[in-house]
């Protein structure tokens, strides 16, 4: 899914990411999102920063 929210990859900078919505949408609109950077892989909480190398809420694995 590409959501536009103005972030980057916390380890390459790129802003060239796949998103994925990772909870339902609140009734203020909010939802939680993770990331995967097209350009170095890197797969990354949107607002914790924490960077996974598998994911069970997105199904994402490191090669």
């Amino acid at each position: 899914m590409k959501i536009e929210c103005g972030c980057h990859c916390i380890k390459c900078g790129s802003k060239d990411l796949d998103s994925n919505k990772i909870s339902k949408v609140e009734e203020d609109g909010y939802f939680d999102m993770h990331h995967t950077c097209k350009n170095c892989n890197t797969h990354f909480d949107h607002l914790e920063g924490e960077i996974f190398d598998t994911c069970k809420k997105c199904g994402f694995k490191t090669n």
